[in-house]
């Protein structure tokens, strides 16, 4: 699918969709509690179908309704189907079900796109060596067996903090008890106390300090009744197009939520972003940015929002600590530059990084999505200052995680043209 924007400010409001970190988190912890969990603001993009159809396999059982999804799960990790868990592209599913899957001591095969498992995961592969488990990577398949036994784990935290999650879910159900040590510098570090979060509302007590997490081992999860939080990842969007374009208010957000990508917010008013606070939301006004340094080392995820952003600010802007967004949907380094100079804007790719100079306005033409639904929502974001029309290549990229994207973008003013392949 091809979408062919046509230049337009936006405005209005927004209700923002659930968040998927936390949806992923809360639909794991529900699957291994033993009952009934009831999950409100929910929605089914593709990452989270794909982690509700895995939990699937080890017997819960979801029903799932408009805005609800409801767990029945049985306490246990034993595969009730074949042992095939299709993760399709969610980064996310693969990597905090390995180490909750070999509990079950059965074969497990995780499948997925190509491009999941050109994902790093050596960690965990280095560990199951260590342990004698059986760890086996093809192109498109990752197969598994053997029991995780708790004890102590050394991870390092500048790869992805989803190795570290993984564990934290894994390791209170090992007869043994656990400590996790986080080694080297910790990046990402909101997301694991999200899981602590998410943990500790299911009943599970873990200790950390310093880095260091202590996990008593025969813990059992207990049902939960929850809703989701807004995303702030996709408030991002968003609250851009309010600052480039007309006021845009954005529903179904808490503000004292523990998502990384919070920092959107504070990236606003550091580069002189305006925005106001009301019992309905945020409202994000129009505003004259300028050029500062964006630090994405704890939320990789809005990089490509930021680069808007910075393009249509003032001056000079650098977003720094970025080498992880190598490895993305796409390596997405790459492709913010290439979408940059797409656009007309003076680029400037560094290792782990990228120089920035602001313009009032934008070229238009036509755009690869790269298959990552970051890119496609930063280019329909970008289209507001563009002088010519904006067409996406693949803009169906949009469902792994926001499947209403252009629904959204169009009850606020956003025109476009769909086109099909």
């Amino acid at each position: 699918m091809n979408i062919i924007i046509h230049p337009q400010s936006l405005k209005g409001s927004i209700k923002i969709p659930p968040s998927k970190s936390q949806s992923h988190r809360t639909i794991i912890a529900a699957s291994l509690a033993r009952g009934k969990s009831i999950l409100s603001n929910m929605a089914y993009s593709e990452d989270v179908l794909a982690t509700i159809a895995a939990m699937e396999k080890i017997g819960a059982k979801c029903i799932q309704n408009p805005n609800q999804l409801i767990v029945n799960a049985t306490g246990r990790i034993v595969i009730t189907d074949d042992n095939f868990i299709d993760c399709n592209e969610s980064g996310s599913t693969l990597r905090l079900l390995i180490p909750i899957m070999t509990l079950s001591r059965q074969k497990v095969v995780f499948t997925g796109k190509k491009s999941l498992f050109q994902r790093p995961l050596g960690i965990y592969e280095s560990l199951f060596r260590n342990l004698g488990l059986q760890y086996q990577k093809n192109e498109d398949t990752l197969i598994i067996s053997g029991g995780l036994p708790g004890g102590h784990y050394d991870i390092p935290g500048n790869i992805s903090s989803q190795f570290i999650s993984g564990l934290l879910f894994a390791l209170p159900l090992a007869k043994e008890d656990s400590r996790i040590r986080v080694t080297g510098k910790y990046e990402s570090k909101g997301y694991v106390d999200m899981t602590c979060d998410m943990l500790r509302k299911s009943g599970i007590v873990i200790h950390e300090h310093n880095d260091v997490y202590e996990i008593k081992g025969n813990q059992s999860y207990r049902p939960i009744s929850l809703k989701i939080e807004g995303d702030f990842s996709q408030l991002a969007f968003f609250a851009v197009a309010g600052l480039i374009g007309n006021d845009i208010l954005c529903k179904n957000i808490e503000l004292d939520s523990l998502q990384p990508d919070y920092r959107i917010l504070d990236c606003i008013l550091a580069s002189g972003g305006h925005y106001s606070t009301g019992p309905e939301g945020i409202t994000f006004h129009q505003s004259q940015t300028t050029g500062v340094v964006y630090d994405v080392s704890q939320s990789p995820d809005i990089a490509p929002i930021l680069a808007i952003l910075a393009a249509s600010s003032q001056g000079t802007s650098r977003i720094v600590n970025a080498g992880r967004l190598k490895y993305k949907e796409s390596n997405r380094l790459s492709s913010i530059e290439h979408t940059l100079k797409g656009l007309g804007v003076s680029t400037q790719l560094l290792d782990d990084g990228l120089i920035i100079e602001g313009q009032p306005e934008f070229e238009g033409g036509v755009f690869d999505s790269f298959n990552d639904h970051r890119i496609v929502m930063a280019l329909a974001i970008a289209s507001i200052r563009c002088k010519k029309q904006v067409t996406i290549k693949h803009a169906e990229a949009v469902n792994k995680s926001y499947p209403r994207f252009f629904e959204d973008f169009k009850s606020i003013g956003g025109q476009f043209t769909v086109v099909e392949d």
